[in-house]
């Protein structure tokens, strides 16, 4: 056989074996087999003539990257692909919805009545109904009052409520940011001379 033949042949098998390693599981034996392919076809080129092998090895060397680059772009379409590249979660996929986040949510901001001992986690009751809770900073004892300040992760959080602090209903259901520094009974912010 003709060595150009050879070496085109060679050079032929090398590129279809990196393409099947694309296609079929092989462990990397398809890789092996087209890098010796493609190196044997690179040498019967030079065997058949120096301009022979340096042409096969600049097919070789601007090939290549192109295939690998075709490879990457394929590859994740493919049914191997598929199943190792996992497509990321969408947007509703990864949020928590549900009855009962819902009914947390709606919680937030009302009164409720520590029935555990609260250090710093524990069970409240609003409206007749029991809730995990956390309370951020403060120990809390069995019967005292705590205002819903978030819902997160599935539990509430919770502050100490005072009904004598509280400045919604120490001001009525007026807008805070309306009202005097006096009215407010808060000093003045300006430093003393």
């Amino acid at each position: 056989m003709d060595p150009l033949i050879a070496a085109i042949i060679l050079l032929v098998l090398g590129l279809l074996f990196i393409v099947l390693e694309l296609f079929v599981p092989s462990a990397g034996i398809l890789g092996i087999l087209a890098g010796v392919c493609l190196t044997a076809g690179i040498v019967v080129g030079f065997i058949h003539s120096l301009m022979t092998g340096v042409i096969m090895l600049l097919v070789v060397v601007l090939a290549l990257p192109i295939v690998f680059a075709l490879m990457i772009k394929i590859w994740p379409s493919t049914p191997i692909g598929r199943r190792i590249l996992v497509k990321p979660p969408t947007k509703e996929e990864v949020l928590p919805t549900g009855a009962h986040l819902d009914e947390l949510r709606e919680t937030v901001g009302k009164v409720a009545v520590a029935k555990t001992k609260m250090l710093p986690s524990g069970i409240v009751t609003i409206d007749r109904r029991q809730y995990d809770a956390v309370c951020e900073g403060f120990a809390v004892e069995p019967g005292d009052q705590v205002k819903v300040v978030a819902a997160r992760s599935g539990r509430l959080y919770v502050q100490p409520y005072d009904p004598n602090e509280d400045l919604a209903t120490k001001f009525g259901d007026a807008n805070l940011l309306d009202k005097s520094l006096d009215e407010l009974g808060i000093d003045s912010l300006e430093e003393p001379r």
